[in-house]
């Protein structure tokens, strides 16, 4: 990945106080969502709105948001669509996927939003430890 944020107003790049900000919101994961170190992400947070990136494979990533409640709606789904547009334009990745929790009907419109499209399901382990059934996306670079 190439670590550079896009040019936004209040963008900000693997900022831990900006992505806590917004994960810790007891309706996003609470305290439990804490992180004290981005890994080997890229994470591009707004006021409000963090949109993670992690590689998969060789030119595949994860894409991984969060909102907090009084942001939800138009706005936000405009600014992660130019941040979805950034990744395309600068990164070297073909294919975006994501896992959805099954009880997320939010987060699944927000996939559908985005531009992804349904890809499967499986069960995985949720922030909280307990596995849930989720639904796979994938969106492949634009041609």
């Amino acid at each position: 990945m190439i670590f550079t944020a896009p040019d936004m107003p209040g963008v900000r790049i693997n900022d831990i106080a900006a992505i806590n900000a917004v994960i810790t919101h007891p309706d996003v994961y609470g305290e439990a969502g804490r992180i004290v170190n981005v890994q080997d992400r890229l994470v591009v947070s707004l006021p409000g709105i963090v949109v993670g990136f992690r590689k998969a494979g060789t030119r595949s990533h994860e894409c991984h948001q969060a909102v907090v409640p009084e942001l939800r709606g138009k706005a936000a789904i405009t600014a992660m669509r130019q941040i979805r547009d950034w990744w395309w334009q600068t990164q070297p990745s073909d294919l975006m996927i994501a896992a959805i929790p099954d009880d997320k009907k939010s987060a699944r419109f927000t996939m559908h939003a985005l531009g992804f499209v349904r890809w499967g399901e499986l069960d995985a382990p949720c922030p909280d430890g307990i596995v849930r059934h989720h639904v796979t996306y994938k969106m492949e670079r634009p041609k």
